[in-house]
């Protein structure tokens, strides 16, 4: 079959063709990219707006103001109007940060989620002290933590703020308690870190190298859920596994160990091993 053939320089033609449209497609791409993005900003606003959350709203016109003027540069009523809005917003926030502790029992009330007695502004606990919430009044900013990490750090709009602490409760205490299954799993990474460094079974273990271990090799590995799980096995068993009891003994360095929760009697864990039953 005859090959057919093209006037010289087709193909060139053509591939600067392609070259061009390419060209032209990876700037319209930009293009619908940076609106999209645009797009987002604008339609937080608008939920935030219909959440009534004015601290985050706050947050997002001074934080995205660059998206903000990109639409409103070209219109002096929407201008006016996004004045007038944050103008709204700093009064309304000035007005919940007035009446924050009420506010804030009225919706952990609501929630199902009592604050301890011992609360006091602008800090505020849960659970027997293992959450806590600081509120930044100046920045009107909220900080959520446990015994463990900083958890969020959020505009401190009121039902965000509960939101935010009841889905780490939810996390950390909603989960289901397996004493055999947390036994075992302790058991194990006590006998990897000291068949790794040559010791006996029976020789004591920073709790702290048990939790990096399990940090490097367990998926959504969170320290406050072994913790609480620590917690629940002290309390309820089982503590005997592989003819060994676990024993966990206590410290006086604080950055170390781990304060059980709601388990009275035995302060800091420092350490844990377990001892041949007789």
């Amino acid at each position: 079959m005859q090959r057919t053939t093209f006037p010289e320089g087709t193909h060139e033609a053509i591939a600067r063709v392609a070259a061009e449209l390419e060209r032209k497609a990876a700037a319209l791409q930009a293009q619908a990219d940076k609106a999209r993005e645009v797009y987002c900003v604008w339609d937080r606003i608008c939920t935030l707006l219909s959440q009534g959350w004015a601290m985050h709203l706050l947050n997002t016109l001074h934080t995205e103001r660059l998206a903000v003027e990109q639409v409103v540069s070209d219109s002096p009523d929407l201008a006016n109007l996004v004045h007038e809005l944050q103008t709204l917003a700093e009064e309304k926030a000035n007005a919940v940060m007035r009446d924050y502790p009420s506010l804030l029992e009225h919706a952990c009330s609501a929630a199902s989620l009592p604050l301890d007695r011992t609360s006091r502004h602008p800090k505020y606990t849960f659970e027997q002290g293992f959450f806590e919430l600081a509120v930044d009044e100046g920045r009107r900013l909220a900080v959520v933590s446990n015994y463990e990490a900083r958890l969020a750090k959020l505009p401190a709009d009121v039902e965000a703020v509960v939101k935010t602490v009841e889905k780490e409760h939810r996390r950390v205490f909603g989960r289901r308690f397996e004493g055999l299954r947390v036994l075992k799993s302790l058991r194990k990474q006590y006998l990897a870190i000291i068949n790794k460094e040559g010791r006996v079974d029976g020789d004591p273990v920073p709790i702290r190298h048990i939790t990096r271990r399990l940090g490097k090799n367990v998926k959504g590995f969170r320290t406050d859920e072994f913790l609480v799980d620590l917690s629940r096995l002290v309390m309820k068993g089982p503590f005997e596994i592989e003819g060994r009891r676990l024993d966990l003994q206590q410290t006086r360095d604080t950055s170390q160990g781990m304060l059980l929760h709601d388990v009275s009697g035995h302060g800091y864990i420092g350490f844990v091993l377990f001892r041949r039953v007789e």
